[in-house]
This record gives structure tokens, sequence and C-alpha cells, in this order.
């Protein structure tokens, strides 16, 4: 009993020693891994009214969902395994029940993430959550935040209408003693013309209100999730801070930052290639990194994109971060 204790008193102070190396952090688009909507994986459309009879009367039955359900969680968890990420921001997943198969499933592949939380969502038509997987502990954990912004409904008219976070999340890590606060947003899409774009530009400006607070004490900040934004779109420039006088956020997503750069993209629509994926930094936390020096491949803050190749895990690319501390 003794040599067991002493065994495992020594694995958990390595595996500290390793966590304290530095952290690597990941966002992944899951699309659609809703128990509601799966078939959506399955090449079948948004609303199964359109679907054929057969197709109908196929996906009504409860059992076959859930199998069906089943198979693509394990095809994510799969997929997942492969980024090794310390902390996971995932969008376009399901409840705290679906995500929950999720989290067991990686950890029937190897990979445990102890701790996770799923935000609440107002967003009844997709039922598409975000959710924090996590080997640090989360605390100070934020499910929703209530923040309500105006915007014009389109730039040159005077019509108004209301927006909110709809989903949304925040938890803080500790790694080396100091805490991470880390936000997960998924922004509005591109879909539905210039109303879609004035409610994402709103929901980018509430983003950068409730992270405020935690620059203006210098904290460490991270900011990730499908901001559905290009790297110089108004929407991302916002939430990096270029319209207030706070200290503006690192754009990992830069070409300094990236070792291979096969894949500068995390998705394609309509064969148009854009990283609309961000992890964004606090300038705090990219000084309390390395310096990146290229040329000697040594890397503070290293970005790489891993492609999906799959549709039944995802339409989406995994952005992946990886910090190591001075």
């Amino acid at each position: 009993m003794k040599s067991i204790l002493i065994a495992t008193l020594l694995l958990l102070i390595s595996l500290q020693f390793a966590l304290g190396q530095g952290l690597k952090i990941a966002t992944f688009n899951c699309e659609f891994l809703v128990k509601r909507k799966v078939h959506m994986k399955y090449g079948l459309p948004f609303n199964m009214k359109y679907a054929s009879k057969a197709a109908k009367q196929e996906w009504q039955d409860d059992r076959f969902r859930q199998k069906k359900f089943d198979e693509a969680t394990e095809a994510v968890a799969k997929h997942l395994k492969t980024l090794h990420a310390d902390v996971l921001g995932l969008t376009e997943v399901g409840n705290e029940a679906e995500v929950k198969l999720l989290v067991e499933a990686l950890k029937k592949q190897g990979l445990n993430y102890p701790y996770w939380k799923v935000g609440k969502s107002d967003d009844s038509a997709t039922g598409q959550h975000v959710a924090l997987l996590s080997k640090y502990e989360l605390t100070d954990v934020v499910l929703s935040f209530p923040n309500r912004g105006l915007f014009f409904v389109e730039s040159d008219k005077d019509e108004v209408d209301e927006t909110g976070l709809s989903k949304a999340m925040k938890a803080t890590i500790k790694v080396n003693n100091s805490p991470i606060h880390v936000f997960l947003f998924h922004l509005k899409s591109e879909r539905g013309g210039e109303d879609s774009d004035q409610k994402r530009l709103m929901q980018a400006e509430l983003a950068r209100r409730v992270m405020i607070p935690y620059l203006q004490k210098g904290e460490h900040v991270v900011v990730m999730g499908d901001l559905n934004s290009e790297r110089r779109h108004p929407a991302l420039l916002t939430i990096r801070g270029f319209n207030d006088i706070e200290e503006e956020l690192i754009q990992t997503g830069d070409t300094y930052y990236f070792e291979n750069y096969d894949t500068r993209w995390t998705y394609n629509y309509k064969g148009q290639q854009d990283q609309i994926d961000h992890i964004l930094l606090s300038l705090s936390l990219k000084k309390a990194c390395k310096s990146n020096n290229p040329k000697q491949k040594q890397w503070g803050i290293k970005t790489s994109i891993l492609p999906t190749n799959n549709e039944q895990v995802s339409d989406h690319n995994a952005l992946i971060v990886e910090l190591s501390w001075r």
C-alpha cells in the first residue's frame, strides 16, 4: 500500500511539473455535435421537412438518432485526441448530457479532461452550446453573459435591433500560480447578409466589454472560439481592441507564430478558405512567454492548424496554440 501511495504521489508531481512547462490551447467547431441536429453530419438538411420520406422515418426513431449521435461523438473524440490540448474550447456542441458523452469517449481513448463545463445557450434554433474541457481546474466559471446591445439592422438606415451573446462562457485556470481567464465565444454566422454582419459586430463589442475589466488589471486573458470573422474583419478587430483605448489582444493567427504554413484556414465556405476560428492573447500573456526565434526553431507562442479531412467530424479545422513560459 505504501509503495502504491508513493507511486501515485510521484505521478501527480510529474504531471504538475509537465503541465507547468507550458500550455497547449485548442479551439474546434464540432459542427452540429447536437443530438437533435446531428443528421446534418450525414448530409441531411437542417430542417428535416425537406428530407426524403425514408430519411424522415428513419431519423424519427430516437434509437436510430442516438446511435448515429454516438457514432459522431466517437469520431469527434478520435479527432480531438490528436490535438493533445491542455484546454479545449469547443463550439457547436450539445447540452451537458451530450458533452458528457464526448468527455467519456475521450477518456476511453486515453485523453482525460477531469474539469469541464458547458455554457448556457439562448440558441433555440440550433440547440448549440459552447464547452470548455480542461486538464486544469476551472474556477470562477461564468456560463452566460446577460449583456445586451443595440445595432443598426442596416448601416445606412435608422432601424435598430437588439442582440446578446447567445453562446459564450468564461472560466479561470491557474498555471504557474498565475490565473488565466479563458473566454469562449461563438458569434453570429455570416449567413443572413448585412443584418447578420451588424449583429456579429455588436456581439463582438459585447465580448470586448466583458473582458476589459481583466485587461485593465493586467491579468492574463485568452479569447477563443468560432468568431465567424476573418483576421481583418471589423468584428474581430473590435474584439481585439482596435476601437477602444485599452490594450489590444495578440492575434496568434499571424504568420509570425506559424512554423508550418501548409494550412492557414479553419473553414472552407464554397471554395473560400478563411480563418474564422481564433485564439487571441492578452499582451501580459505574450510577455510571460519566451520570445519567438523561428531561425533557431524556438517558440514562445507557436500556432498550428490541423486539417480535419473528415466531413463526419467537422467542416472546420482545429486551431492550436502552444505557449512556453520564460
